[in-house]
């Protein structure tokens, strides 16, 4: 038998490899890598460039005249306090707001804020397991809440659930890749089960750590609060794929919302508050480092994302190109809330190693072999 792969010590691997070597290494490796714009980092797979090298979307920024950074939007922020500052002692239950806590660097800063700004508002967070949740994650989650002191509950679906739903996910890419299927079906099932918890605690209020770009890209929404006529509708899709078509067990389909239409009976407001804060990356990295929640070398979502994204990069750079994760990346530099460099060379090396296999191949046929399927079934053959 195989010895089994440890999957944060690649992560930790990879990461090392981006910040030490490839900054010398990508000149010699040119001739296997996709040309990228020179201002956002985007690649041309992705978006079209130009002859000087920049893509199509920051063309169009800089012909809308748009800012490099965007403007705080103080009347939103506002809006949102005043909403969350309503919400405090609102609960028929113990609680009032049910906070998504993954262990990440954007969730610990979403409650810590929430504790600082509302201190009445009595917080439950919550974490959905999906079967492959980073290691460092979970350490997260045990260091941290004793720090946040806030009561926490994990919700575990059976691991078949999951299997299931990834093998059909992974097979069935969308045009936004791994991204669109695999990831987004996986938030919307972790949104769901909160959905179904607020409900049964009579909790008013769900608060999820979604960025701009996820709400605006992934959701299709321009605000902070989902509409409550989406929150009443019923799942009977995720991704696109329809739920009839990945379960068999009407078990396994009841796991997800299922909806209230009685226009008496209140649901659960979902809630986006990184949408109105629309902060930079650097200053959530800080502030989390300076109320000692994470250390800097645990606060990477490449080591505390769950253990399938090496495999959804590889798969996507195989089967489009490039990772489809870069497209949020991309947006977020040319907004100025990240740094080009960094999320530039990882995006280049992960080119280069699905390519390849270096690091990665062990650990992507691993997970290959937990969902049952084979490097054929999704397109994959390293070089």
């Amino acid at each position: 038998m195989a010895q089994e792969v440890d999957p944060v010590k690649t992560a930790r691997l990879f990461e090392l490899y981006v910040r030490r070597i490839w900054p010398l290494q990508r000149r010699f490796a040119a001739g296997r890598l996709n040309r990228r714009c020179t201002q956002c980092g985007a690649s041309e797979k992705m978006l079209p460039l130009d002859s000087r090298g920049v893509c199509s979307a920051c063309v169009a920024q800089r012909a809308a005249g748009l800012p490099p950074r965007r403007a705080p939007d103080t009347a939103l922020q506002a809006e949102l306090g005043a909403l969350l500052g309503a919400a405090q002692g609102s609960g028929r239950g113990r609680y009032d707001a049910l906070v998504m806590f993954s262990g990440g660097k954007d969730s610990s800063y979403l409650v810590q804020r929430l504790k600082t700004e509302q201190p009445r508002l009595r917080l439950l967070t919550c974490t959905v397991d999906n079967g492959f949740m980073s290691p460092v994650a979970k350490r997260n989650i045990d260091d941290i809440l004793p720090r946040l002191d806030v009561d926490h509950v994990f919700i575990r679906p059976h691991r078949g659930f999951y299997v299931q739903l990834f093998r059909h996910a992974i097979t069935h890419l969308n045009a936004q890749g791994s991204y669109g299927t695999v990831d987004f079906s996986d938030g919307e099932f972790m949104l769901d089960a909160a959905r179904n918890l607020a409900a049964e605690k009579q909790i008013p209020l769900i608060v999820c750590g979604y960025s701009r770009y996820q709400v605006e890209n992934g959701l299709g929404l321009r605000h902070y609060e989902s509409p409550r006529e989406h929150e009443r509708r019923p799942r009977v899709e995720t991704a696109g794929l329809r739920l009839d078509d990945i379960f068999s067990r009407e078990d396994d389909r009841r796991l997800w919302w299922q909806g209230q239409t009685d226009p008496a009976v209140d649901v659960p407001r979902l809630l986006f508050p990184l949408y109105a804060w629309d902060l930079e990356e650097a200053e959530i990295k800080r502030q989390v480092l300076q109320w000692g929640l994470i250390s800097d070398r645990d606060q990477s979502p490449i080591v505390t994302n769950h253990r399938l994204i090496p495999l959804l990069g590889v798969v996507d750079v195989h089967q489009f190109g490039y990772s489809s994760f870069e497209n949020e990346f991309c947006r977020m530099i040319r907004e100025g809330k990240a740094e080009r460099e960094p999320w530039q060379h990882t995006f280049e090396f992960l080119e280069y190693t699905a390519k390849t296999g270096l690091f990665v191949k062990p650990l992507v046929l691993q997970l290959l072999q937990q969902l049952d399927l084979s490097a054929e079934d999704v397109g994959v053959r390293f070089g």
